[in-house]
């Protein structure tokens, strides 16, 4: 054999010195993981309370949250409301609260009624389920970019809910004026979704997916 690369009228295949290896580094780095993990939690649980657990016992509890959190990351959780509906009544309603007595404020009980308001509060759904996953500023944040936004235009006395001075009100809010544009001024990027057959709407179509079950379930803490 020469030293062109070739063999036998062929090309020769490139040694790869670290073929083979990967099942060994992952295991390297799985245990100095474990290692570290189980450290960094016997410091913390001896500054709280020294001889709480065994060392064994230590090790295990912190390898178990570690491959928890790892499997979080790698599958993140689903939906903790399945639906609009159930957000709306046990989040939202108990813990968002204001005064409509008076004029200043305006709330619709019937609020499903109004297209807006199901637009709107279905993204409050969405935002929340979002930054709910981050334990540090994630309802912060919600409350100041999202709810204090869209909650004030649904209370405003000029907001969707006018007429509904506590009870729906049989004349709603009419559309914005508007005419249709030139046919063709506007053309779809894609053909919209299919309709799913024998499907009843009733009311204001809800945003779509509101309902969609989630694949991971969350125990709530009552």
């Amino acid at each position: 054999m020469d030293d062109t690369g070739l063999s036998n009228g062929g090309p020769v295949a490139e040694f790869d010195p670290l073929a083979g290896v990967g099942p060994l580094v992952e295991q390297t780095v799985r245990s100095v993981l474990e290692q570290h993990i189980a450290s960094a939690v016997r410091k913390a649980l001896d500054c709280r309370a020294p001889g709480l657990l065994a060392a064994d016992r230590i090790e295990q509890l912190a390898v178990e949250a570690a491959e928890r959190q790892l499997a979080e990351l790698a599958d993140p959780p689903g939906l903790y409301y399945l639906t609009l509906e159930e957000w709306v009544q046990e989040w939202l309603f108990p813990v968002y609260r204001r005064s409509v007595l008076g004029h200043d404020r305006m709330w619709c009980p019937q609020w499903w009624r109004h297209a807006e308001a199901v637009a709107r509060l279905e993204s409050l759904w969405r935002a929340w389920e979002h930054l709910r996953q981050d334990a540090a500023t994630g309802l912060s944040v919600w409350f100041r970019d999202h709810a204090d936004h869209h909650m004030t235009v649904l209370l405003d006395a000029d907001g969707p809910f006018k007429g509904c001075d506590g009870r729906h009100s049989d004349r709603p809010v009419e559309e914005l004026p508007h005419d249709l544009p030139p046919e063709g001024m506007f053309e779809p990027d894609e053909l919209p979704d299919a309709p799913v057959p024998g499907a009843r709407v009733s009311g204001p179509a809800p945003a779509r997916n509101a309902g969609r079950p989630r694949e991971h379930t969350i125990r709530r803490g009552r």
